[in-house]
This record gives structure tokens, sequence and C-alpha cells, in this order.
């Protein structure tokens, strides 16, 4: 389990700050910087790193860094493990580095996510701060992958790509294929096909399918309409089409799925 000792998020400093703890401090510290800052290196000498740096010291690794001159603004998590605990097995990213992200704006509101969870109680606080902290960690570990594998400029497209993945899903967005989206994010079809598939491993096609059946299977779960209506509502002109793909999807047809709830 994750335990989180003590967390801040968007922090501010005034006046700076100069922390030196040659020997860490005692546990891990995950940390976040809104603002431009100096870090030691390993050899004794200051590197300044740019807003939008991250660091995960290792228990037991120096933690060196400082801002002389206005406000230091910081996200920070102290933690601990329990022995036994695989977490840093699995989390892909080097320790003790400085590292960036193209977008913040994930990571960011997952930390929001977990200070806001820190303060709270209830029966379940403790599972919830270690399942969000891992969440926290997990993601981290996914972006710094993805965008070094693909380059930032390539990352830059993740979240707006995400939104868009989101409503068609959801059954809010349905373009007519990769030509109508590429078109409206002004890039080519065949870079916007390759962008997809490695950031969901989904073709647009198979996403834009999923949606429609998904929204067909909520209508036939919450209202009477006729499957030949639903099919159309759906985006299908063949109700024998909308029939194949539904049991291809929900390994039933629409008939005997509606009958599941009734």
């Amino acid at each position: 389990m994750v335990q989180i000792h003590m967390l801040g998020y968007d922090f501010v400093n005034t006046g700076g700050i100069d922390i030196n703890r040659p020997n860490g401090s005692g546990d891990y510290l995950f940390l976040y910087l809104r603002c431009s800052a100096e870090i030691c290196t390993d050899d004794g000498e200051w590197q300044e790193v740019p807003k939008g740096t991250y660091l995960l010291y290792d228990k037991g690794a120096p933690q060196i860094y400082r801002k002389r001159d206005g406000h230091f603004i910081n996200d920070w998590i102290h933690f601990d493990v329990e022995p036994g605990d695989d977490l840093f097995e699995k989390l892909d990213f080097p320790l003790n580095t400085p590292l960036t992200l193209p977008d913040n704006r994930i990571i960011s509101g997952m930390a929001y996510q977990l200070w806001d969870e820190f303060f709270d109680v209830g029966l379940h606080h403790d599972e919830i701060v270690d399942q969000l902290a891992r969440s926290l960690f997990y993601k981290f570990s996914d972006l710094y992958l993805f965008s070094q594998k693909s380059g930032n400029k390539t990352m830059l497209y993740h979240k707006e790509l995400m939104d868009i993945r989101k409503k068609i899903l959801n059954y809010e967005y349905q373009p007519e294929g990769a030509e109508e989206l590429a078109a409206k994010l002004g890039m080519s079809t065949s870079y916007l096909q390759h962008l997809y598939k490695d950031f969901f491993h989904k073709t647009i096609q198979q996403d834009i399918i999923c949606g429609r059946i998904s929204y067909a299977a909520r209508l036939l779960n919450g209202t009477s309409l006729p499957i030949a209506e639903i099919a159309e509502q759906c985006g299908y002109d063949s109700v024998e089409h909308f029939s194949r793909q539904f049991k291809k999807l929900r390994c039933c047809s629409p008939t005997n799925y509606r009958k599941g709830f009734l």
C-alpha cells in the first residue's frame, strides 16, 4: 500500500526556497515544479530546470534544490510503500532525474484529486488514497514513455484526441470517418489514423462502431423503441447490419439483450 505522509498542491513558498537534504527525507518524494528552479546534480553542479519539471526522489537520495528569486510554487508528495510492494517495478521512468511532459493537465488533475482525498476521512479512505496515488504514478509512467517514443509534438495532440474519443464513445459526436475528423483537426487522414491507433490501440472506425453500439444498448435497456428505429438512430441503414455488429460486440442479439432487462 502507498502511504502518503504529507503533500501539497500548488503550494507557494514566498520569496523562494533552499532545500538541502543530503540524505533525503526518509521517504520518497514526488515533486512537480510549477516554476523554474535549480537542482543539484550528482557531481555537485547546479542545473537550472524549467517550469513543468518532475522529479521522483528515491528513498535516501539527496534532495537538493532551490529558487533564489521570486516565489517557489510546486506540488509535492512525501510517501512510502509497504515492504514487498511492487510499485517501483512497474514504474518505467528514471528516479532522481528531472523529467518533463508536453502536457501536464492530466497529472495535475490527478494530483488535485489525491490532495483533496488526503484531507478527507472515511471507512475506505486509506484504500482510496492508495489507489489514487498508484493511478497518478502509473499514468505518469505511461505518458512519459509515450512521449519518449512519439516525441513532444505528437503528445500535444493527446489531450485533444482523448476528449474527442470520449465524445465518440459516449455518442455525443459521430464523425462520418477519419477524413471528417482529420479535416476538423487540420491534419492529414493518414497521420490522424496513425496517431489515434498509437494513442488508443484502436482505429477511429472501431471506436465509432463501439459508440454506436453502446448508445444502442442504452436505448434497448431504457426505452421501448422498436429495434429498427434504434438501428436508424444509431446510424444504420440496415437492421441486419446493426444486429450483426451488435452481436459481435455484445455477444447476443439486440432482442436477447433487451430481454435480459425485462
